[in-house]
Formats: C-alpha cells, structure tokens, sequence
C-alpha cells in the first residue's frame, strides 16, 4: 500500500483561484495565525477549510469542505 503525502491549497482574500502551497509554506502560515497548527491540519484532514486573516487554505480536491474560522 503506497502512501500519498497531502497536498494543500490556498485562496488568497483578493483572489478567486486556489493555488497549490507547499507543506512548509502552510505550516509557517499556519504557525503565524494559530499557537497549535495541529488542530488545523486535523479540520483539513475532516474536510474543512480553515481560514486565516489573508487566506483560505484546504487539502488539495476537497471542493466541498466547509469552512472553520
């Protein structure tokens, strides 16, 4: 059984598109907004977006997610 590593996505405020991010980068945004990124990447892993002052971040084809702020 392979194991796929997530991939993650990010929507700026003043932009419509997603955008692949890498795993360091959403980690050092996480890290900026929330003391524990472990519960962000937790509510990613159960489908939800989670949102911070600049951007909306979520695990790549997730289109359905809801959003957590």
């Amino acid at each position: 059984m392979m194991f796929e590593m997530p991939q993650y996505e990010v929507r700026f405020n003043s932009n419509e598109q997603w955008e692949e991010i890498s795993e360091v980068n959403i980690m050092q945004k996480l890290s900026d907004t929330y003391d524990r990124v472990t519960q962000a990447i937790q509510q990613m892993i159960e489908g939800q977006h989670v949102m911070t002052p600049e951007a909306v971040y979520r695990l790549k084809n997730q289109r359905e997610a809801t959003i957590h702020r």
